[in-house]
């Protein structure tokens, strides 16, 4: 069971032109059993390569998937597909906080970490940026109750930047670990720095230029939002997070209460652990660095009804090659 915590998975658009799903879905002409979704993509010399998750109505993975049972579509034309792998390979994963002064939240922040990264495999890569901290010093910190929260609280009192700032800056050496074919980001926040304005929204719109998949655990444990006067506000940016997740691949996981972290862990890292790497050429060479949008179909032999996670598309290069 995954626990009572809030998946979201839709939000109003911000004004900024974030790329937001078609209108019309490409899942038109296609059968009913098939759930289209998003799909994550990098997209070298053309090569666009996708990290697909797909898991059965109850979260679990499904078995002995093969290339046939993946459809590709681009901007509603099917794809071929070049390559295909079961993808168990290395993970990078870059941990934010963006945590506000306030003491419950910092301790649920904890709390987080610590099970994020007691199922984080041995083989994988976890780095806290803030802390300029490797494998070894995160997994020291998330021993050392004491070491932490004055690592932490170090953070929340200098830290003078916006969530998304701060996302910015992270995301650029989890693209330069090269020996990490996949990289992740996970961010811990309560999502407050954030205004929701057309600042927060150009930095986002270059956050997902990047194409690392983004996570985020905003924990709220309703203090601040119990206010009227700031309803208007959490929601702007709970919107915004939302977007930037379902965009990049990720995904946005509300937690109010302690006893819902663990579930929200486990989610993130059964979807991670479970991906499939999906490469394609695109026919569509509009070299505009306009955002394509993409859909990944999957039809299992049995015809079972399946969840599909992935990105919406990708960046196009201009003309330059940019």
């Amino acid at each position: 069971m995954e626990g009572s915590f809030k998946t979201s998975t839709s939000a109003q658009e911000p004004q900024k032109q974030l790329p937001e799903k078609p209108a019309v879905s490409t899942q038109e002409n296609q059968p009913e059993t098939k759930e289209i979704a998003d799909s994550v993509i990098s997209c070298p010399n053309l090569l666009c390569s996708i990290n697909v998750s797909v898991t059965d109505s109850n979260n679990r993975r499904i078995p002995d998937l093969t290339p046939q049972n993946f459809t590709i579509f681009e901007d509603g034309v099917e794809q071929q597909i070049a390559i295909w792998a079961h993808d168990d390979s290395l993970v990078n994963f870059s941990l934010v906080f963006n945590i506000s002064d306030y003491q419950p939240l910092k301790l649920m922040a904890q709390q987080t970490v610590r099970s994020f990264v007691s199922q984080v495999r041995s083989t994988d890569e976890v780095v806290i940026p803030q802390f300029k901290a490797n494998r070894e010093i995160v997994r020291d910190l998330s021993a050392d109750k004491r070491k932490f929260e004055n690592a932490l609280n170090g953070i929340s009192s200098n830290n003078k930047s916006t969530l998304v700032s701060l996302i910015a800056e992270a995301v650029k050496p989890t693209k330069e670990k090269r020996q990490a074919p996949r990289n992740f980001m996970v961010v811990i926040t309560d999502g407050l720095s954030l205004s929701g304005t057309a600042a927060d929204r150009e930095a986002a719109d270059a956050i997902l230029r990047e194409n690392t998949p983004i996570y985020f655990i905003i924990l709220d444990d309703w203090r601040y939002r119990s206010h009227p006067a700031n309803q208007s506000r959490v929601r702007r940016t709970r919107d915004l997070l939302i977007r930037i997740a379902e965009v990049s691949g990720g995904q946005a996981l509300v937690v109010n209460r302690e006893d819902e972290i663990s579930a929200a862990t486990e989610q993130i890292m059964r979807r991670v652990n479970n991906q499939y790497t999906i490469g394609y050429y695109p026919t569509n060479e509009k070299y505009n660095g306009v955002f394509q949008y993409f859909s990944v179909a999957v039809m299992p032999k049995d015809k079972r009804k399946v969840k599909v996670f992935a990105p919406l598309g990708y960046y196009a290069p201009d003309a330059a090659g940019r």
